[in-house]
């Protein structure tokens, strides 16, 4: 029994003195500490590899129907053989143009997005992940629209309800400087419906779900489109405004409530992105041309404010 007292008694000092021993024979006893544990997480020099992101810059103009500088100037310094053949003829037939400009804007279009108040355009700006989708609102809610579509080279008809138009734009890295965006036109429509989407989860968690109240989402993908922007490139998309019930139209042209009067759209989109190169070179700042006290950030999708007001 007295044995027994003795040996609980002595094993903590034998224990602590154990420690001692360890920690003060260890030549590599730096490694314990915290920072030199973080220190070997990652790769060697123990950097933090930063997630790859993009920023899309997008301003949208509001324009009288059919207005020179959104129709006529601004595709004259656009290249639309930027988007492959396939992509750029299934854009046609519905009424949609997409293009790229290189280098300095037309004046007039300079003129039109940093005009003056009250005329005055914000910019948006989206800092997203890379594959992670921007949703870019460039139609707002009708309560009803019939569209002749033309999908897989066969036309038709389709009546939509409670319609908003959208352009889902997913950018990722490209090559050592680039931004390859996916731009893809959406419809939402109908009522507000509830529904469970998953949410993501890891391969030994049970999957969980939440609960999302929204319209259903037409993504209309045999209509995408793929374009590749460098520094001092912009993405242009706007509509051929003489097909009438396209979904061009639809998406780009817009009646006044107040009068009779018909409004045009049109949508820019710059990108850059977080690194360069590869992941182990220096990663080149976010601020780039972005620095107008006027820009604000969101993350959700924008609604375009007219350029012009009547008085």
């Amino acid at each position: 029994m007295c044995s027994g007292n003795r040996f609980s008694a002595i094993a903590p000092r034998l224990t602590f003195l154990g420690l001692i021993l360890v920690a003060g024979c260890n030549p590599h006893k730096d490694q314990l500490r915290p920072e030199g544990l973080f220190g070997r997480i990652g790769n060697k020099g123990g950097e933090v590899i930063e997630a790859k992101r993009c920023v899309l810059r997008v301003v949208i103009l509001n324009r009288p129907f059919r207005d020179p500088v959104i129709n006529e100037v601004v595709w004259k310094a656009a290249d639309e053989q930027a988007i492959a053949p396939e992509e750029r003829l299934a854009l046609q037939a519905n009424g949609l143009r997409i293009g790229r400009i290189t280098g300095d804007l037309p004046s007039e279009l300079e003129a039109v997005i940093h005009a003056p108040p009250p005329n005055k355009v914000d910019p948006a700006i989206f800092q997203i992940d890379e594959e992670q989708p921007a949703n870019i609102i460039v139609c707002d809610t009708v309560d009803q629209v019939s569209l002749l579509l033309n999908r897989d080279h066969h036309a038709f008809g389709k009546d939509y309800k409670t319609a908003s138009g959208y352009f889902r734009v997913t950018p990722r890295h490209h090559e050592s400087n680039s931004v390859a965006m996916r731009i893809t036109p959406e419809i939402h429509h109908g009522p507000i419906q509830q529904t469970f989407q998953p949410l993501q989860a890891t391969p030994y968690s049970p999957q969980d779900f939440k609960i999302a109240n929204g319209q259903q989402e037409e993504t209309l993908r045999d209509l995408a489109a793929n374009l590749v922007l460098e520094a001092g490139q912009v993405a242009v998309l706007g509509c051929i405004p003489e097909q009438e019930r396209s979904l061009g139209s639809f998406l780009f042209t817009l009646s006044d409530p107040h009068n009779d009067e018909r409004r045009q759209r049109l949508v820019l989109v710059w990108a850059l992105r977080n690194q360069v190169g590869v992941v182990d070179e220096k990663k080149s700042p976010l601020a780039w041309a972005f620095d107008r006290k006027s820009e604000t950030a969101a993350k959700a999708a924008i609604t375009p404010a007219n350029d012009e007001v009547k008085k």
